[in-house]
């Protein structure tokens, strides 16, 4: 599997390598330079060593953005292509690890279709109801409103949700208006939707 950005499938499997790669060069820079610092200058307390001590935090930023990707994973390929046999002409996002600091969930796939949300969680870990109500609020905060939001813990009873909403799409979606985001102009209303997921979620 090539690159994958977040909201796509196979995005943390992808990330484990880039972040563990970018550790691994921000841990390798300060020692570099410390260790350039102890051959030139035969001593520790040198601007080298300040130099390296100051580049740790970026190493230090790194280490915990991998922490957090190998807490998650991706989906299964066979999940994905289930949820791609039943997604028909839906936005879909995948693999979304919905942060909060009372509680994060991740989110295996969400859809978006007008002004209904749907999503998946099959993990055990997280809090489904309080991240469902906090999805909610943030999207109809930001100018959705009426949007409602539902998260399903079966796989079996999300696939019926989906169906549901492709049968339901022109319905779905008729009469709704939204404000265009100077930041995204050429985004529709699903889209921009998609895009505040993406901006709530790690």
């Amino acid at each position: 599997m090539g690159k994958a950005s977040k909201g796509e499938y196979g995005y943390f499997r992808f990330e484990r390598k880039r972040r563990m790669i970018l550790t691994f060069i921000f841990l390798g820079i300060p020692l570099i330079i410390f260790i350039a610092g102890l051959l030139l200058t035969g001593t520790e307390k040198s601007v080298f060593t300040v130099a390296a001590v100051v580049l740790v935090i970026p190493f230090a930023m790194s280490f915990t953005g991998l922490v957090t990707v190998f807490t998650q994973k991706s989906i299964s390929d066979e999940a994905h292509e289930a949820i791609s046999a039943h997604a028909g002409g839906l936005l879909m996002a995948y693999e979304l690890y919905v942060t909060h600091e009372k509680a994060s969930t991740f989110v295996d796939a969400f859809a978006i279709c007008g002004n209904s949300v749907a999503g998946l969680v099959t993990g055990k870990k997280g809090d489904p109801a309080f991240t469902q109500e906090y999805v909610q609020k943030t999207l109809r905060a930001a100018g959705f409103s009426g949007i409602s939001v539902k998260l399903f813990r079966e796989q079996e009873k999300f696939l019926e949700r989906l169906d549901s909403m492709n049968a339901h799409a022109d319905s779905l979606r008729q009469g709704l208006s939204y404000k265009v985001d100077p930041r995204y102009p050429d985004y529709n209303r699903e889209e921009l939707i998609w895009q505040t997921l993406l901006e709530i979620s790690f």
